[in-house]
């Protein structure tokens, strides 16, 4: 549907802000968070180029790749910033080349066991469970704002990944799941911004 490249507009102006915003926080969390959301920016635009030119046949291919890159690479690298950010593996961004190989070399290895797929669910699933965890934490230690954005955060992703889903088949009757998909991925990009964005160590206002 022509309709669809609409949607990846709108996911790729948030995942490139959600970049630049995070790469200001100068904190290696951060800076690994904002190599995800550049990973998933990529992959937008190519979506919305492909489908605002009508060019499935030449993009298909590299759309899927890049989404793949930023379902494995990128969420393998926001899972450790997340664990990064909570304070429960310490990260140094002096060793930041060192981080995007390891998410490289996860990648490059799915992509020669022809495993893509199930590398992305297992990851998505850990980071999920992280996410769950440090939420928990967050809401003992009495940092509801945070805990909150996180929450809501992991509510979008499981629900975008268990029940909407990317692929182009009618929901409800409605030609619109393709569009629901990318605009909750916008919707979670932003939330993961707001807890981010913020140390997470020190207390932040709610």
């Amino acid at each position: 549907m022509v309709h669809w490249w609409i949607a990846e507009v709108i996911l790729t102006a948030s995942a490139w802000w959600a970049s630049h915003r995070l790469i200001q926080v100068r904190q290696s969390a951060a800076f690994l968070a904002a190599v995800c959301f550049a990973l998933l920016g990529l992959a937008s635009v190519i979506g919305a180029v492909k489908f605002g030119f009508q060019w499935q046949d030449r993009l298909n291919e590299l759309h899927g790749l890049a989404s793949r890159a930023f379902g494995v690479a990128g969420l393998y690298l926001l899972t450790m910033a997340l664990l990064d950010w909570i304070g429960w593996l310490r990260l140094h961004r002096k060793l930041w080349l060192a981080h995007l190989a390891d998410a490289a070399l996860v990648f490059m290895l799915g992509v020669w066991l022809s495993r893509l797929s199930l590398f992305q669910l297992v990851i998505g699933l850990v980071m999920t469970l992280v996410a769950v965890s440090i939420t928990v934490t967050l809401w003992q230690r009495r940092r509801r704002n945070q805990a909150g954005w996180l929450g809501l955060a992991v509510v979008v992703f499981l629900v975008n990944g268990l029940l909407i889903g990317g692929g182009p088949d009618s929901m409800l009757g409605l030609p619109i799941r393709m569009d629901l998909f990318h605009l909750c991925l916008a919707l979670w990009v932003f939330c993961m911004v707001q807890v981010l964005s913020y140390s997470g160590n020190e207390p932040v206002a709610s």
